[in-house]
Formats: C-alpha cells, structure tokens, sequence
C-alpha cells in the first residue's frame, strides 16, 4: 500500500508522512546521542530506530482509494491508522466513510475496528459494523463485514441484521451487490414484514431492493399475522414476494392452511395476497375443510379468506368424508362459512344410503350432510337414479 497515494490529514499540509517519519526519527537520534555506552548498545538502538521508522502509526487521519481511472473508491476517517512496515497491511480504529460507485455513495459504513490489505482492494471491519445503502435507506449490521472495491460486493459475515421499510431479516451470513442493490442471504433467515405482519423462514433468499421483491428458492416457510394471531401458513419450495403490491407467487409443492377458516390449500402454484387473504390458482388446486371433512377439486380455484368465499371452475369435483357424497360440475361457489355450495353446469350428484343419482344443470345446498337441490335450466328435466339394494 503506498501512502503517499492512500493517505491524506485533514488541515495539515500535504507532506504528513514524511513529518511523522522525521519525528520518530529525531526521537531516536535524541535517545542514541544521550547513550555513552559501549559499540554494541548503539548497534542495538539504531537497529531500533529503523524498525519505529519503519513503522506509520496515523492520528484522526483520512485514508482514500482510487483506482486507475482516478475515480475515488472509498474514503474513510479513522482515529488510528498503524500501518505494517512494508505499507500493504493497515489496522484501523473507530471507523467512519464512504464507500463510492462510479462517483456516487454506494454505501455509508462505520465500525469500531478495521484492517486493510492488498493496497486497499479489501477493507476488513470488526465490532458494531453498520453500513447503509443512502439510495434505499437498506441498513445491514454484522459482527465482521469485508469490501472488495473489484467487485462492487460487500461481504457480511457473523450474526447478520438487515432493515429496511419494507422488510426486517436476519441471516448467518449475506452478500450485498452494491452495483445492483441486490441483498443475498444465507443460512437461518428470517424475514419479517409488516401491515400486515409476514414472516418468512428459509436458508437461501435473493432481496431485490428497487424491484421491492424478494425471492427464496429453497423450502421456506411463510407465517401471516393478524394482532399477533396467526391466521394463515404456508410451506412451498420457491416463492417470490413482491413488498409492494403485498403478493406472493408460490410454486411447487405448495401446501397453505388457513386457521380461520380452517381451509387447506394444496397445489403446485398460486398467487397468494397476503394482506387481502386472497389465493388465486390457474392449476389444478385442491381445497379441504379439515373440520368438516370437505374436499373440493378444480382446474382453477379463487379463495376469498377473509369473506368465506370460494370460486372453483373446470371439471370441479366436491367429496364429503362423512356420507362418501360427491358432486360433479363446471363452476363451483363455496359459502365456507355456511358449507353452502352452488355448482353450475353438467352436475352430477352421487351420495350412498340411499344410493342414487341427481343430474341437471344446477345444484345448492350443503354436501357435507346430504341437503342438496338439484335442478334444471328450464328445458332439461331433472334426471333421478335410484340404486336397490
């Protein structure tokens, strides 16, 4: 590391470096001039002095990069600098800077401790290390973070906090793409929104600050809160959180259970919007009230938690576990408050004890105890088929 390239002193004139060498020195003559002792002590104390010399210790100083071009890479403030005897190593104290990207801040960072190596192409901070992105006002806080000025990524490592206004998470380690505003997390994550409150748990998550979207490609498990209560969950293999419209686009192997109402929701993709408690499905999707013991299937499913309220269509087929009845339509509306169902279009009507069969064009009623109505269109009669034991 040249000083004479990475260190300035705020209000002292420019050759900083050669007045603290030359005062290092003239205290090591002092010290040699006082001494009448024999030829080999004074071998000994000018050993001595070169190896002080050698050695830059900086006070309230400020230390700067830049690279080729000349455009500044960070500048940082410290109240020690103690620099190794070949200059490319140098341990910091009470750190405070900029870390810049094509002449903007990019990052604003602080530390108690500090190392720099490879002629400042990486800064090591320790201890109380906080560092905020001004264009997103996103905060990350660590125990030890590394920045690698070649690769515009700032490695954040031990006990990983990040906040935003969006989004609360914490992590084992992470990686922030400052060129990007891009935030990976790995490891024991935990991601918590709010109004309403949502959190998430996983061990990989991509955070796309300006995009407002968050991606986990790994198992996750999300939790929706409602005053503490938790109304919904769901465990999926990848979603994608989109903080601004609060929705969320599940795929693969979903399951989501709402406690009230007590629904199941089993598909392989949906779009979940999580304030509204509404999930939408264009995929076979499989509903289930686990109290009654209903099982509703459709090609398409739309499910409005919040108002009890189900809208399935195409090919839809409704079991009820108590009587082994089943219904059979086009389009379906489920009242899952009330268990009232009202199926339209080619309804077929099976139930056992006594067995037989309805068909028309529409059906209402409740499934789940054999009360159902089924009708037809005004042209086509009601087909009725009794099965003697």
């Amino acid at each position: 590391m040249n000083p004479s390239n990475l260190i300035k002193k705020q209000h002292l004139p420019p050759n900083l470096v050669l007045t603290v060498g030359m005062l290092f020195l003239a205290s090591a003559i002092t010290a040699c001039q006082g001494n009448s002792e024999s030829q080999n002590n004074s071998n000994n104390s000018t050993q001595e002095v070169g190896n002080t010399e050698s050695r830059l210790i900086l006070n309230n100083a400020t230390l700067e990069q830049s690279n080729a071009q000349g455009e500044i890479l960070w500048k940082i403030q410290v109240d020690e600098a103690a620099y190794s005897p070949d200059r490319k190593k140098a341990q910091l104290t009470a750190v405070k800077g900029n870390i810049f990207e094509k002449g903007q801040i990019v990052l604003k960072i602080k530390a108690d401790q500090g190392e720099i190596y490879r002629d400042g192409q990486e800064i090591y901070l320790k201890q109380n290390v906080v560092a905020v992105d001004p264009r997103n006002n996103a905060v990350m806080e660590s125990d030890e973070v590394e920045w690698r000025p070649q690769e515009s990524v700032l490695m954040v490592r031990k006990n990983l906090r990040g906040s935003h206004p969006q989004l609360k998470a914490s992590a084992k380690e992470g990686k922030y793409y400052a060129n990007k505003q891009e935030f990976e997390l790995t490891g024991n994550i935990i991601a918590t929104s709010n109004k309403p409150q949502m959190q998430l748990k996983t061990e990989h998550l991509l955070w796309k600050i300006p995009q407002q979207k968050v991606i986990g490609d790994r198992l996750l498990n999300m939790i929706r809160f409602q005053d503490k209560t938790i109304t919904d969950k769901l465990v999926a293999n990848r979603a994608e959180v989109h903080l601004n419209t609060k929705r969320v686009i599940v795929q693969e192997n979903i399951e989501f259970k709402s406690i009230k109402p007590p629904v199941q929701v089993a598909t392989n993709e949906i779009i979940w919007k999580y304030q509204d408690r509404q999930v939408t499905s264009s995929k076979p999707v499989t509903l289930i009230h686990y109290e009654q013991g209903v099982t509703i299937t459709g090609n398409q499913a739309e499910v409005d938690l919040t108002n009890n309220i189900a809208y399935l269509r195409g090919g839809v087929q409704g079991n009820s576990t108590a009587n082994a009845a089943k219904l059979y339509s086009n389009d379906l509306t489920w009242n899952i408050n009330t268990q009232i169902i009202e199926a339209l279009g080619n309804v077929i009507y099976e139930q056992t004890n006594p067995d037989f069969n309805l068909t028309g064009e529409k059906a209402v009623g409740t499934i789940n105890d054999n009360k159902i109505v089924v009708s037809g269109n005004g042209q086509d009669r009601v087909v009725t088929e009794i099965f003697p034991e």
